[in-house]
């Protein structure tokens, strides 16, 4: 049996009515009436209901009461055009089925494993008892309290119009309980924190030549089935609400500007006339503004990173000999250069840029340069552990092996296979896309940048209202990143730690949500709590996406490198004349590795002194510059260690502003 219990507070300061309603889903129970105090609620205005889910749970069931198999039904309208249908494309009928929300079978803070996301759709366990195997999840204790419960509300705020003249807007708010600034691990509250939500949904194209149900056949003109899972265990919703109101006024016709653009609708280029700026239907309107979080807590500890241990460490340097040299300067012989070279015939060539000297330099016919690129190479093996998985997204298509479920859907039945419910349960690999401890929280619009539905007639168009070009209004939305308590810029970033300011109930801190930036991440982050501030985490501990569920690994191997060029030089044994257009042809001595160059007029430091000296060249080649590595260095070279092959690492976009955004239909005028 399943209870929903609810408290319902309403009024507030102006209103004095407070019930407890006791509703049992499965049963004929009677209403119980319960009175409540007004602590928490004392100092808020307008009017009110405010409510408190306990034993809460929501779950799909068909007819005949089975878990998983209740279904909504989703069926395109309206025709495909003749250009879509020649590329072969199709309507689809989709089945999503099993929407349950209940907590999970774990408590707050502990491991998931494949016994919780992979587990088929079944009931929601009753009150007070411990999960089976078969359970999809329990009940809710208490969804929020009753000094921070849900609340349905209206109330009136000042904001400034699009002219930036502040006026008051009454809106209708729907809230949910305020998110703790420390989230509670235990107790009835922790289970608002700890939530599980699934759904499984089946698709199929549809021929829509033949006619639905033809001959009593309710697979008649289906298709290419496409069947998909999804499920969330760990997270909260606390600290999302929802605004409705109408927008007010301060757009002039003109303001920004328009601009004309030709677009191709249904193969038809027509003219479309939009706004640089803002537009006269932003004036009092229909708009909406949210903050939805969906929060699986703080992940820039250590309990969300993975476990690096057992690494070893093979240096290997390279013989720094004379053998693989390239030769970068190969200075002429009479036989090169007939006749007298330059510069009054001495054999002289200009030295490279070097501080301090770009003078010609004499006896350079005596001199040979080159270069050896030398590697040196630190590697190993290391042993990698995934931390405990607290919240855990799995989207996937897989189905366990060994079942057969045949290639229909449970809302249209069938012989054997064709009507059961599928089971997503792993095997001993468990398939799909993995996102680990993921955060999310989304501002969409305010009081003074509302999301806006309007139409023109025929197509329908959803705005989220371009941020006008004045102070009264773009101050209160952008904020100084480096200041997050900057008093002239007042727009925050709302993520897991903080979404505005603090508010006080009860003597309980709690977050508000009064950001206007969004914060999504997904895995291990770092914060910078003075700049409220997520980056992600970026050493081979991080976790975060993986396809397939991530495991243990061991004798996973890495390696690093360190590449650098070992100047050479060599000078001419023997003949070794070269004066007025004579250069001697004697022989060339043994390479040497070059020290760095001196530095130039003496007291000039020289910013490469490993560069080779003459840049100038028979074949046309360009100096080469030494880059040494020092032996300490090179001695406390280390692999870099290694992660799983299906890891993909965390991924942070922490204090995005959706400045301005548009959604029309086109061609159904």
């Amino acid at each position: 049996m399943s209870h929903l219990r609810l408290r319902v507070k309403s009024g507030f300061r102006l209103s004095t009515l407070a019930l407890s309603i006791g509703l049992s889903l499965a049963s004929s129970h009677g209403f119980a009436l319960e009175a409540l105090d007004d602590e928490g609620l004392a100092d808020s205005t307008g009017e009110g209901i405010a409510f408190l889910p306990e034993n809460f749970s929501m779950q799909f069931k068909d007819e005949n009461n089975v878990a998983g198999a209740g279904s909504i039904r989703l069926i395109p309208v309206g025709p495909l055009s003749t250009a879509v249908e020649d590329k072969g494309y199709q309507k689809a009928d989709i089945y999503l089925y099993g929407l349950s929300l209940a907590q999970s079978k774990k408590d707050y803070g502990i491991e998931r494993t494949n016994s919780d996301w992979g587990t088929g759709f079944g009931n929601v366990s009753a009150i007070g008892a411990t999960p089976s195997a078969t359970d999809f999840g329990r009940p809710i204790t208490s969804w929020g309290s009753a000094t921070n419960p849900w609340i349905f509300k209206t109330i009136t705020d000042s904001a400034p119009n699009f002219a930036g003249v502040s006026k008051d807007v009454p809106y209708l708010s729907f809230e949910a309980p305020l998110m703790h600034t420390t989230i509670p691990t235990t107790g009835p509250e922790a289970s608002a924190y700890n939530l599980k939500m699934g759904f499984w949904a089946d698709a199929f194209m549809r021929d829509k030549t033949i006619v639905e149900n033809a001959g009593g056949d309710k697979y008649a003109g289906l298709s290419n089935r496409l069947r998909l899972n999804f499920v969330w265990d760990g997270f909260s919703v606390n600290g999302s609400n929802l605004k409705v109101f109408r927008t007010l006024d301060g757009v002039t016709a003109g303001m920004g500007g328009t601009y004309t653009a030709n677009l191709k609708i249904n193969n038809v280029i027509t003219s479309k006339t939009f706004n640089y700026g803002l537009n006269t239907s932003y004036n009092e309107t229909l708009g909406i503004a949210g903050v939805v979080r969906l929060n699986s807590g703080p992940t820039n500890g250590h309990d969300s990173r993975a476990t690096v241990s057992g690494q070893t460490i093979n240096r290997t340097t390279p013989v720094n000999d004379t053998t693989g040299i390239t030769i970068t300067y190969q200075p002429p012989t009479n036989a090169d250069v007939p006749g007298s070279f330059p510069n009054g015939g001495m054999c002289t060539y200009p030295r490279p840029n070097t501080v301090g000297n770009s003078s010609s330099h004499a006896g350079q016919c005596l001199t040979q340069e080159g270069y050896k690129t030398l590697t040196h190479t630190a590697s190993g093996t290391n042993n990698w552990t995934p931390p405990a998985a607290k919240s855990v997204i799995r989207i996937n298509t897989q189905e366990l092996l060994g079942s057969v479920f045949g290639d229909g859907t449970p809302a249209l039945g069938g012989a054997g296979a064709k009507g059961n419910i599928p089971n997503f349960g792993p095997n001993s690999n468990a398939e799909g896309v993995f996102l680990y401890n993921p955060n999310i929280n989304i501002v969409l619009g305010n009081l003074y940048q509302p999301l806006m539905f309007s139409t023109d007639g025929g197509n329908f168009s959803m705005e989220l209202a371009r941020i006008p070009d004045n102070a009264a209004i773009y101050k209160k939305i952008y904020q100084d990143y480096d200041n997050p308590n900057s008093t002239e810029y007042l727009g925050r970033t709302c993520n897991v730690h903080s979404c505005g300011s603090t508010v006080n109930l009860g003597g309980t801190s709690y977050q508000d949500s009064k950001a206007t930036h969004s914060s999504i991440t997904i895995g291990s982050t770092e914060y910078d709590s003075v700049k409220n501030r997520l980056t992600a985490y970026k050493g081979i501990e991080a976790i975060g996406i993986s396809i397939g569920e991530l495991k243990a690994g061991t004798a996973l191997y890495s390696e690093n490198k360190v590449d650098y060029t070992q100047v050479f030089r060599r000078t001419r044994v023997g003949n070794t004349s070269c004066f007025l257009g004579i250069c001697g042809d004697g022989s060339w001595g043994s390479w040497s590795a070059w020290s760095p160059v001196a530095p130039k007029l003496g007291t000039i430091a020289n910013p490469n002194p490993y560069e080779t000296e003459f840049n100038q060249n028979t074949n046309g080649q360009i100096l080469g510059i030494q880059t040494t590595v020092p032996n300490p260095y090179v001695n406390n070279l280390n692999p870099p260690g290694a992660t799983v092959a299906n890891n993909f690492g965390s991924a942070v976009i922490d204090g995005l502003l959706i400045q301005h955004f548009k959604f029309t239909t086109t061609g159904l005028n």
